[in-house]
């Protein structure tokens, strides 16, 4: 199976180059910030998933690489706001933007890349485009609210967990393969299987995330593990091992969740009831379904490079270590 990467390769280079003529703005603390973090070892895997989606659907042109740059955008300033509302401290390894220069700067940047994406898309002058995006865009702010309001609570149920992190992190991969479908005037049942397969890939990818935040190393993910824990976030790993809990251990995560300051003897409690009760191994079950599920739908693709490096960022999604 041929590596995703070496096939866009080429794009991935015209993205770089693109990301820093379309930030155009007179405040040069705006471009430093922008840099600094666009710049801070991303996987550009929304970007990839534009790519190969679009030669996928046959598109010749050049269009999708603006397209790549404003859905890269669009997560960024997510990362952003992100970071401001869980006081985060490093993200890929690197100090966060509200570490560096503070909480207002941050949000305010995020919301310039807000405000540029869709200038960018106006420009572009694709309303299918622009209505696929808008979507998106509102999906992750409703995500963001809810899991915010599902901070510490123990009760969360796995309908409601799917729910957030659908529209936290699923709707951008979703909105991303459908921009390829949308560009190649692919027919309405090969769009929706794109679509489709961006929505699974990006569950599957926020599952690895979760199960990598109780099982890797600093130096690996580039964020402290127990990231998720420290802000109190209740993922699936711990939503499966409160299922099958006793009274007295239900008692002692939801009183390490109400602590100000979870220390690391409280993560490694956590992380060992997690264990117990086969968190990570029911997380690592799921997140392998979900993936066998979004492969089904390029069922529909003839055999190309393209569907190749969509299965191969599948295979990747499930291996991945950071």
């Amino acid at each position: 199976m041929e590596d995703f990467f070496v096939l866009v390769d080429k794009d991935l280079k015209k993205l770089e180059l693109a990301i820093d003529k379309l930030i155009t703005t007179k405040i040069s603390f705006i471009k430093e910030i922008v840099s600094y973090i666009i710049k801070s070892g991303g996987k550009r895997v929304r970007p990839v998933l534009v790519t190969l989606s679009s030669k996928l659907c046959g598109y010749k042109g050049e269009k999708h690489i603006p397209f790549a740059a404003i859905i890269e955008f669009i997560h960024t300033a997510t990362l952003l706001h992100d970071d401001v509302v869980d006081n985060a401290k490093t993200r890929r390894g690197f100090s966060t933007v509200n570490t560096v220069w503070g909480n207002e700067p941050s949000v305010l940047v995020g919301d310039f890349l807000y405000s540029k994406s869709f200038e960018l898309m106006s420009q572009e002058g694709n309303p299918e485009i622009l209505k696929t995006i808008s979507r998106a865009t509102t999906s992750l702010s409703e995500g963001e609210i809810l899991e915010i309001i599902k901070t510490a609570d123990i009760k969360t149920t796995e309908e409601e967990y799917f729910e957030v992190i659908g529209n936290k992190t699923a709707v951008l991969f979703s909105a991303a393969c459908e921009i390829g479908a949308i560009l190649g005037k692919v027919t309405t049942t090969q769009r929706n299987a794109l679509k489709n397969f961006g929505y699974k890939l990006g569950i599957a990818f926020q599952l690895r995330d979760d199960i990598l935040d109780y099982t890797s190393y600093d130096e690996v993910l580039g964020k402290r593990v127990g990231t998720d824990l420290k802000e109190k976030k209740v993922t699936l790993p711990l939503i499966h091992a409160l299922q099958s809990a006793s009274e007295k251990e239900t008692s002692i995560v939801a009183k390490i969740l109400k602590k100000q300051i979870i220390s690391q003897k409280d993560f490694d409690r956590v992380s060992k009831f997690i264990e117990t009760h086969d968190g990570i191994i029911y997380t690592s079950s799921a997140t392998k379904k979900y993936l066998q599920d979004a492969k089904k739908h390029l069922n529909i693709f003839p055999s190309s490079r393209y569907k190749e490096g969509l299965l191969s960022l599948a295979d990747y999604m499930l291996k991945r270590e950071k």
